[in-house]
């Protein structure tokens, strides 16, 4: 049998970048193996799941060039791919537990539930349900109270054992192994429940996730035996942590807004009204009591600050190439067996195997991930640094927006260099559409501006002359009136005349090659810039 992978996420939100890293490994294996990579949607919470949910998710997949051969949108063989689809399925193997005798009703509320666990809790037991006995009495007042029963599977009398593609041995004790809901009381199947069936009638051969659904797995295995399929094979990768410990996570962001809100020194009353919120509502999220990601994003976008990246989608807001977050998370928890870093898709497909996965939590190193990027930016065509431009302007309010492909070229071409993201690119290039209002450091304004007067300022007014006389402005007829300009003024020492006028255009002593930057600007404006410069500085 061809290997069969698959990616389920729940589109209760955003893609997060650990499910990300899971998609990939089940991509690459698939690839590795010329097999086939799957999706599926698991919608059966119905109060959480969306639509909206569904497309952001597939977006970042394909965003992140982890196209699947089966799921929504193109079909397949296991159709349908949405779990909220497949009811009759889970209806039919329910049915078989049930007659069977390894699955029945449970009545107990959510309320009777938690006494049970705080009883087990002081008994210092951990809670394990089993099966309860229902008197005639019991079912009739549960019926007047309109209590919806739900479906829980018998718990395994042997021990769970089963072969880890990643981890080796893996065996749960039976009595560890309780009554489990298989069907909630809406209906609707539970995760475990769900998850069988589907990799079952899907074909699934390899079930590939993080080391946080293990102790989902005995459960699974059971289902298995129980309804006499066969199970995949299952293979638990090492978790995501931060390089401060502990699993990364979407409240992270909320940790995060907390401090810089500490950090400002602004009055809760007054951020509440700029954010649009009841500053008691407020005062709730300052203290922990929620962690609301909406309020961490306006806080942030008040403060003016960065949040951490989390979801795929914060990455690429942030100017991240997906093809460097690709290479990046294919080596959280993997790798080729030898030094190598960057590698390219092909190459990661060609040497993927699941024996040189680690068993460890892997460290989401963001100076590293900074630098990888910087490699594939450098390292990128101008067409594909254009196209990755575009996309970085449909997230942000770029300085570029009304530029055409030309100018975005250029702009890649003079700034990438010192790029570690799209970002970091347009922080560079904002001189080109915003004129200098400060001009700095001190010491580069002495050395280059104020030396004496004869040069610096000097220069610079000596050469307005000579660039308002250009009939054309091209980056070589520059280049040719320039240095022509520096044998008569400065003995030929173009140093001389290029720093002053850098600060000048740019505002500081750093810029990419004098001549391609100053050919960018317009010739109207590079006077107009150093007639300001003149003029800040003779006042």
């Amino acid at each position: 049998m061809s290997t069969r992978c698959r990616f389920a996420p729940s589109p209760t939100g955003q893609l997060h970048v650990g499910g990300a890293r899971s998609a990939l490994f089940n991509v690459l294996f698939a690839r590795a193996t010329a097999g086939k990579f799957v999706l599926r949607l698991e919608d059966t919470d119905r109060l959480r799941s969306s639509v909206e949910s569904e497309q952001r998710i597939m977006e970042d997949l394909r965003w992140l060039g982890l196209e699947w051969d089966e799921g929504p949108e193109c079909g397949g063989p296991g159709a349908p791919y949405r779990q909220s689809e497949r009811l009759s399925f889970y209806a039919e193997a329910l049915a078989q537990l049930v007659d069977q005798g390894l699955a029945y009703e449970a009545w107990e509320t959510p309320e009777e539930l938690m006494a049970l666990r705080k009883e087990a809790e002081a008994n210092k037991t951990s809670f394990l349900y089993r099966r309860r006995p229902y008197s005639t009495e019991d079912l009739q007042r549960f019926a007047a109270e309109g209590r919806k029963p739900v479906l829980r599977c018998v718990g395994s009398s042997e021990d769970i054992v089963f072969l880890d593609e990643v981890l080796g041995e893996i065996r749960v004790p039976a009595q560890d192994m309780d009554d489990f809901v298989v069907r909630k009381a809406d209906g609707f199947p539970t995760y475990h429940f769900a998850v069988v069936v589907d990799d079952h009638h899907m074909g699934v051969t390899h079930v590939l996730r993080a080391q946080e659904h293990l102790k989902n797995t005995a459960r699974h295995i059971q289902l298995y035996q129980q309804l006499g399929w066969e199970p995949p094979k299952h293979g638990h990768m090492p978790l995501i942590f931060s390089m401060t410990g502990g699993k990364m996570s979407k409240r992270d962001k909320a940790k995060a807004a907390r401090q810089m809100t500490r950090e400002s020194g602004q009055e809760l009353s007054t951020l509440a009204v700029e954010i649009g919120m009841a500053e008691e509502d407020l005062r709730r999220f300052m203290k922990k009591k929620n962690d609301d990601l909406s309020t961490a994003e306006a806080l942030a976008g008040v403060l003016g600050v960065d949040l951490p990246e989390i979801d795929v989608i914060d990455f690429r807001r942030s100017g991240y190439l997906p093809e460097a977050l690709v290479n990046f998370l294919a080596l959280l928890g993997w790798n080729p067996g030898d030094d190598r870093e960057v590698m390219g898709w092909d190459e990661l497909v060609s040497v993927f195997t699941l024996d040189r996965m680690g068993k460890t939590a892997a460290k989401f190193d963001r100076e590293k991930l900074e630098w990888m990027n910087g490699m594939y930016v450098r390292n990128s065509t101008i067409p594909r640094l254009v196209d990755a431009m575009k996309d970085y302007g449909q997230f942000n309010e770029v300085n570029w927006k009304d530029s055409d492909d030309q100018l975005l070229a250029s702009i890649a071409t003079l700034f990438r260099e010192r790029a570690t993201t799209i970002r970091s690119l347009e922080t560079q290039c904002g001189w080109l559409f915003q004129p200098p209002t400060a001009y700095g450091p001190a010491k580069s304004i002495k050395k280059f501006l104020l030396r004496n007067e004869a040069q610096g300022l000097g220069v610079l007014k000596d050469l307005l002359p000579e660039l308002a006389g250009m009939s054309s402005w091209s980056e070589e007829a520059l280049e040719s009136v320039i240095q022509a300009f520096a044998e008569r003024r400065t003995e030929g020492k173009l140093g001389l005349i290029a720093q002053p006028l850098r600060i000048a255009l740019t505002g500081g002593p750093v810029s990419p090659p004098i001549f391609s930057s100053i050919a960018l600007l317009s010739q109207a404006d590079t006077i107009a810039r150093i007639e300001a410069c003149l003029t800040h500085f003779a006042e």
